[in-house]
C-alpha cells in the first residue's frame, strides 16, 4: 500500500535552486475533509467505516476506506505513480537536451533528483484526493443528492469546487453552484447545490 503523509507546497526546481510556490498546497491537507464528506453522504458509510469519528481518520485508514468504493484503488494509484515517475525521467531527458552549460544542466538535474521523493509523495497524495472526489461524485449520482453543506473554510471551498468541477465534466454532467451563507445559528456554511433550480 502506498503511504500517505504531508509533503508540502509545490516545488519550483531549476538550475538556480529549489523554491516553493505559495498557493499550490499539497492535496493531503484536503483529504480528511473530503473523506468525511464521502462517508457522510453515503448511506452505507457508517457500515464501511469502523474507525469511529470521521474527524480523527488516520493516514492509514484513508486508503482502506477508499478501497471500499474502488477495490482496485491501490493498483490504479501504483500505475499512475509509475507514469508520474516516467514524467520526471522525461523532464530530466529534456533538460539534457537544452543548450545550457553542463554545470547548469547537472545542477538542475541534481535538484530534481533531490526533490524526486518529495514530488512523488505530493503526486500520491493528489491521486488519493482525485479518487476520493470521484467516489463522492458517484455517491451524489447514486443517492440523487441535491445539496452538500459544510462549515465554511478555504479548504471546504476548495473541496466543493473540486466536486463541482467533476460533476460538471464528462458523463452524466450536471450544473452546480457554490454559495457561502449563514445557517440558522449564524455560522457561515459553504453550500454545493447540484442542479439548482431543478426539481
Amino acid at each position: 500500500m502506498l503511504k500517505l503523509h504531508y509533503a508540502g507546497p509545490k516545488p519550483l526546481i531549476s538550475q538556480h535552486g529549489i523554491f516553493f510556490k505559495e498557493g499550490k498546497e499539497d492535496k493531503y491537507i484536503y483529504l480528511k475533509i473530503a473523506i468525511s464528506i464521502l462517508l457522510s453522504i453515503d448511506k452505507e458509510g457508517s457500515k464501511k467505516y469502523q474507525g469511529g469519528d470521521y474527524r480523527n481518520i488516520s493516514d492509514t485508514e484513508i486508503p482502506i476506506i477508499l478501497q471500499h468504493y474502488e477495490p482496485e484503488l491501490e493498483k490504479h494509484i501504483e500505475q499512475e505513480e509509475v507514469r508520474y515517475e516516467k514524467h520526471i525521467d522525461e523532464m530530466v531527458a529534456q533538460i539534457n537536451s537544452y543548450t545550457l552549460p553542463e554545470e547548469d544542466k547537472n545542477t538542475w538535474i541534481n535538484n530534481i533528483n533531490i526533490m524526486r521523493p518529495y514530488k512523488i509523495q505530493r503526486e500520491i497524495n493528489k491521486l488519493y484526493y482525485i479518487h476520493c472526489i470521484k467516489a463522492i461524485k458517484e455517491i451524489i449520482h447514486q443517492e440523487h443528492i441535491k445539496e452538500i453543506d459544510i462549515a465554511f473554510s478555504l479548504s471546504s471551498w476548495h473541496i466543493l469546487e473540486s466536486i463541482a468541477g467533476n460533476l460538471e465534466y464528462g458523463v452524466k454532467s450536471v450544473h452546480t453552484a457554490i454559495k457561502v451563507e449563514p445557517n440558522k445559528e449564524g455560522t457561515l456554511v459553504t453550500r454545493l447545490l447540484i442542479n439548482p433550480g431543478r426539481a
